[in-house]
């Protein structure tokens, strides 16, 4: 039993590793520092100061525009319904999200497609934050040629 929890504990601490922090308090008292131990702690740091608190009211290195910050906040709200809706591509609370992105009516299409199609990105496991979420849908939309200008900052 002892051997499993340890594994467990391993495997979550690598797949944490190798995830980019990206801004909140965990990236700012972690900044600069490499290897698996920062980006644990800097990840798990995060987790505990709410990363979602930092995008929403951009401080601590989180610099969003205010659709993003409405989002975030979104999220928090109704996160569980919001995966819902994104696993099928399709609910009120999707068309919540693109109403808070302001995402116009020509993009929505696209919008839930690239969601649904990435639901496994944004929710990369049962555990994953509403922070971790935004994070993951934003890195999405940048991505996306037609879609980044609602992220832009």
């Amino acid at each position: 039993m002892k051997k499993l929890i340890a594994g467990a504990i391993l495997l979550g601490a690598s797949s944490m590793a190798f995830a980019q922090p990206g801004c909140g308090v965990g990236a700012m008292i972690w900044k600069g520092q490499s290897g698996i131990a920062p980006h644990v702690l800097a990840a798990t740091t995060n987790g505990i100061a709410s990363q979602t608190v930092s995008m929403t009211f951009g401080i601590v290195g989180c610099h969003t525009n205010e659709s993003v910050q409405s989002m975030a906040m979104l999220m928090d709200a109704r996160g569980a319904a919001i995966a819902a809706d994104i696993s099928r591509g399709e609910g009120e609370n999707l068309e919540a999200m693109a109403a808070a992105l302001a995402v116009t009516p020509e993009d929505r299409s696209e919008f839930y497609k690239l969601l649904s199609r990435n639901f496994n990105i944004i929710f990369p496991n049962s555990e994953t934050t509403s922070g971790e979420a935004v994070s993951n849908i934003v890195a999405l939309l940048e991505k996306n040629k037609s879609l980044s200008k609602y992220v832009t900052a």
